[in-house]
């Protein structure tokens, strides 16, 4: 049998301060790789658009309300920027919201995002079917056109290729 190296023996001999050293050294290794994972995934790891790294959010401040940091750009301050600006290529303005989605089958609450012309242009996001939103679609009194999301056109309409062009009723209005 080949004997026991000697810093092994040292660390039978105090059990306990091993154990310790041991638990210290495997909460740190995995605060580490739960620090860096998390930064990773928010800090480096570019977003998942072309270009992402041209991206800019812009917010406006004020400063007599020490409350709220940064407010969302209004759509009067965005038509401004986007008719007037000479800045930036394309500009858009997007909130997330839900409505409610009637006149195929059981009403249904949805998650959404009420976005301009320009939006899905800047991200670069393509039309699997259909269109992306126009110029005419963001005009007061222009027709309200919805663009539906993968994951919700295959749950709610099975994927038919046919959806694109009816009637779907969001809220109270077709």
């Amino acid at each position: 049998m080949p004997p026991i190296p000697p810093v092994i023996r040292r660390f039978t001999r105090a059990p306990a301060f091993t154990a310790i050293a041991l638990i210290t050294l495997a909460i740190g290794i995995g605060a580490n790789t739960a620090v860096f994972s998390v930064v990773n995934g928010v800090l480096i790891k570019p977003l998942p658009y072309a270009n992402a790294d041209e991206l800019v959010g812009i917010w406006h401040s004020a400063a007599g309300l020490p409350g709220l940091p940064k407010l969302n750009v209004s759509p009067t301050m965005f038509f401004t920027y986007r008719e007037n600006g000479q800045t930036f290529r394309e500009m858009g303005l997007w909130q997330r919201g839900g409505v409610t989605v009637t006149g195929q089958g059981e009403p249904e609450l949805v998650r959404s995002a009420r976005v301009t012309f320009g939006t899905l242009q800047t991200l670069g996001v393509p039309a699997a079917l259909g269109r992306w939103f126009s110029v005419e679609d963001d005009t007061p009194g222009g027709a309200d056109t919805v663009i539906l999301m993968p994951g919700y056109w295959h749950r709610r309409f099975g994927g038919d290729s046919s959806v694109v062009g009816p009637t779907v009723t969001i809220g109270n209005r077709s």
